[in-house]
C-alpha cells in the first residue's frame, strides 16, 4: 500500500499543472465541479490509501465509507472504501487525485499487458476535452507529470486491479452507450 509521502508526492506532481495551459473550466463553466451540486449520490472514490490526505473535519466535503460487499469494487479490494462529495468548492491543493489527473485516466490493454493514459470514457458527457478526444491538444508537461504519478500507482496492487476493472467495463459497455438504450 501507498503511504502519505507517495500520496503527498503524487499530488505535488500536479499541484501546478493541469490539462490545457489555460483554465480548461473556462471551456464548460466547470462542469466536472459543478454539475453535480444538487445530487446527492454523487460523488468519487479515493484511491485505496488516499484517505490519508483528508481529515474528518473537511468543511468543503463529506466523506463516507462504503463496503465492497455493497458497492461493485475488484475481487481484491476487501472491507470499506472512502467515497467523497463535495458540499461546496474544493480548495485547489486539497482535491482528490482524480479530480487532478481529469479528463485523462489509465487504460489495462490486455492484449499486450499495458497501461496507457487516455481521455476518460465516463467524462464524454460533460467534458469538451474528452468530446475532442486528442492528446495531443494537452499540456505535455500535465501528460508526463501524470504518467509518472500513475506509474507509481499503479505498483499498488489495488489501484492495478481497479483499472483493470473499468478498462474491462469500457471494453464491454462503453459510457456513452447508455444514453441510448435507457
Amino acid at each position: 500500500m501507498l503511504t502519505k509521502s507517495d500520496f503527498e508526492y503524487i499530488y505535488q506532481l500536479l499541484d501546478d499543472v493541469t490539462p490545457l495551459f489555460g483554465d480548461c473550466g473556462e471551456l464548460c463553466s466547470r462542469r466536472c465541479c459543478s454539475d453535480w451540486d444538487d445530487q446527492d449520490d454523487v460523488g468519487m472514490y479515493l484511491l485505496p490509501g488516499e484517505e490519508v490526505m483528508f481529515s474528518t473535519n473537511e468543511d468543503w466535503l463529506v466523506i463516507e465509507k462504503h463496503s465492497t460487499i455493497d458497492y461493485e469494487f475488484p475481487p481484491s479490494w476487501e472491507g470499506e472504501y472512502y467515497f467523497v462529495k463535495c458540499i461546496k468548492p474544493c480548495p485547489r491543493d486539497k482535491r482528490p487525485f482524480e479530480c487532478r489527473t481529469f479528463p485523462l485516466i489509465p487504460y489495462y490493454n490486455a492484449a499486450d499487458d499495458t497501461f496507457d493514459l487516455i481521455m476518460n470514457p465516463d467524462g464524454i458527457i460533460i467534458c469538451p476535452l474528452v468530446q475532442h478526444s486528442d492528446l495531443n491538444d494537452l499540456n505535455p508537461e500535465f501528460i508526463k507529470n501524470l504518467q509518472e504519478a500513475w506509474s507509481i500507482l499503479l505498483e499498488d496492487p489495488l489501484i492495478a486491479d481497479d483499472i483493470k476493472l473499468k478498462s474491462a467495463q469500457w471494453d464491454q459497455d462503453p459510457p456513452w452507450q447508455k444514453f441510448f438504450t435507457e
